[in-house]
């Protein structure tokens, strides 16, 4: 007898099969045992007697029986084989599974991002978080069969080197047989090289930022989708293949995967039939202070908010979800940036801004041997710390080249809509997480030894120190309410920061307002689109959170959620919220606060 995937049982109707996999989840009513039996291809019901009822989810098991079709009545329209069962002759338990510690056969799984990562194995094991990773495995097949269609060469790039790239403090070090070394922040150096050699290459390559961040896009190990072009003619070339690769994913993805988009309720990024738009990074900071009032003009580069505010531009006047950044100054870019000839303080460089948050960064590379020594010298930079191998290659002849890289997780990230980049990441590294929470570790301790976890009051100050932000802390009796808080702190209520723990759709989010309004349902509905919003709970607040109501503080990053803050917060100079315990409070800066807090600014206060 042939053994069959679930997925191909749909047309064996009347045959007997043999499938293998894990029992998702068990049924029992009267005499009847149901099964729901899972494998990588789907979910099928299997139908027996009461000897199933020994079984438990995650069981691996082995079954023969004969292809079914279900009653009109009791058909599972959100199962591809939910017009069929099997009715079982023969089963075995091949593995049997302990206890979980949830119920992972749940349409969504509601639970907060550290649970969901502290037993990755299993809940990737959830049909729609493997999803994830089915269309992140389409763009990287798409990104290689597009660049080896423009005859690209594909390369592989090392991970541990003698140099940091980049430059500045955010690398990690490596003892490397009592000589120091780095891991790459990114495969940069190696790209140019190989310009020298094939002309045009790309890589899939990890890279490695020790940035001390606590946001919902910062990674501090990512994959890149890398290019490098040489010979080019103008450095609009590297746009205009960026622009190609990005055309050829959304394709792939929307073809293959129509079904998994709309699971997720996700769309496809707008493109114009034109090209993406591209204008200057001045030109943006102007069009910002003119459409929202917001005044980053002297700033050298977008903000988070500013990254949203050029993308609702470039919706509302291109119909497109993308947009192209130029010409940023030479002081933001790196020492091999090409500068423009014609205004030497900014650069031949870009980002791709894409639903608010960019996701590609690249440009023109400078490839004059003499010119690159110079400006090495100019980052204070010593270049015989570069000689081998990198200026080598442009001592012997380097063509005018260029190229950029595309975050891998950020892309799956918005295309998905998914609310933090470690939903988009097999097993994420950030400040927090080598798998295990750091913050349960003893400092210099191996990963298998364990103490208290960090509190959430330590995870603030942890964010606002490595952000150099000044606040103030203050402890007070216990307080449950905006105005005992208010009293307690001696401050006007207006200046408390009331954060609300909503769920939006199924998925928890957070939502701060002035401690002085109440958060009107229909405005955040119509604003961001949601159709079910209602309030936590105060189990569902301590599990998304860690902490109880009226301790939890403004910081949707710290527990992975989107968050939406009120407009009417900008107002006030400062801002105060209970930080994490119903004992302490943090002040600050408003203008601080958003500066770390990533938030999505809006009108959603009722009158």
């Amino acid at each position: 007898m042939k053994q069959f995937f679930i997925e191909q049982t749909t047309d064996k109707i009347g045959q007997e099969v043999e499938l293998l996999g894990w029992v998702n989840s068990k049924r029992i009513h009267k005499n009847i045992v149901f099964l729901d039996l899972r494998d990588r291809s789907g979910i099928i019901q299997i139908v027996g007697d009461k000897s199933l009822s020994d079984l438990m989810p995650e069981d691996i098991i082995k079954i023969s029986g004969t292809v079914k079709k279900r009653e009109e009545k009791v058909v599972n329209p959100r199962l591809t084989t939910g017009k069929i069962e099997i009715e079982v002759k023969k089963i075995t338990r091949l593995v049997k599974s302990t206890e979980l510690p949830f119920d992972i056969s749940k349409e969504n799984l509601d639970l907060s991002l550290p649970v969901l990562l502290d037993h990755r194995p299993l809940t990737l094991r959830h049909p729609k978080i493997k999803t994830i990773f089915r269309v992140q495995e389409t763009i990287i097949q798409t990104f290689r069969s597009t660049m080896k269609a423009l005859d690209f060469v594909e390369f592989q790039a090392p991970t541990i080197v003698a140099t940091a790239t980049e430059g500045g403090a955010e690398v990690f070090p490596v003892k490397y047989f009592g000589h120091q070394a780095y891991l790459a922040q990114s495969p940069q150096f190696y790209k140019q090289i190989m310009v020298s050699i094939f002309e045009k290459v790309y890589t899939v390559a990890h890279a490695y930022r020790a940035e001390p961040s606590v946001t919902t896009r910062h990674l501090t190990e990512y994959v890149g989708l890398d290019v490098e072009m040489g010979f080019i003619q103008s450095w609009t070339e590297i746009m205009d293949t960026a622009e190609y690769l990005l055309k050829s994913i959304f394709n792939a993805v929307n073809t293959e995967h129509k079904k998994d988009l709309k699971l997720f309720n996700a769309l496809i990024p707008n493109i114009p039939d034109s090209k993406i738009p591209r204008i200057k990074l001045q030109q943006a900071k102007q069009i910002i202070f003119e459409t929202t009032g917001r005044d980053i003009r002297t700033e050298p580069d977008l903000d988070p908010q500013g990254e949203k505010d050029i993308w609702q531009w470039a919706k509302k006047e291109h119909n497109s979800d993308l947009v192209f950044v130029t010409h940023y100054p030479t002081k933001k870019r790196p020492m091999y940036t090409h500068p423009d000839p014609d205004m030497p303080d900014e650069t031949l460089s870009f980002d791709l801004i894409g639903m608010g948050q960019e996701w590609i960064t690249g440009g023109q590379r400078i490839n004059d041997y003499k010119q690159l020594i110079s400006n090495m010298e100019k980052w204070k930079c010593d270049p015989k710390d570069f000689e081998t191998p990198y200026l080598q290659a442009f001592k012997y002849g380097m063509p005018p080249e260029g190229g950029f890289c595309l975050g891998l997780e950020r892309i799956t990230m918005n295309i998905l809509g998914l609310a933090n980049i470690r939903q988009a990441t097999l097993f994420p590294r950030d400040i927090e997480r080598i798998d295990v929470r750091l913050s349960t570790l003893q400092k210099g301790s191996k990963v298998n030894q364990t103490t208290n976890q960090q509190s959430v009051f330590d995870k603030i100050e942890k964010l606002l120190n490595n952000n150099n932000i000044a606040y103030e802390v203050s402890k007070h009796k216990p307080v449950f309410t905006s105005e005992e808080a208010a009293k307690a702190r001696g401050t006007e209520l207006k200046e408390g920061a009331k954060a609300l723990v909503m769920f939006a759709d199924k998925k928890p989010v957070m939502i701060v307002l002035t401690a002085d309004k109440k958060a009107d349902t229909k405005k955040l509905k119509s604003e961001y689109k949601f159709k079910d919003l209602r309030m936590a709970t105060p189990e569902e607040v301590r599990i998304v959170t860690g902490v109880g109501i009226g301790a939890v503080p403004p910081f949707g990053n710290l527990f992975g959620i989107p968050l939406y803050v009120d407009s009417l917060l900008k107002e006030n100079k400062k801002v105060s919220f209970n930080a994490g315990e119903h004992t302490k409070s943090i002040t600050l800066s408003s203008q601080d606060y958003l500066r770390v807090a990533e938030a999505t600014i809006g009108k959603f206060s009722a009158a």
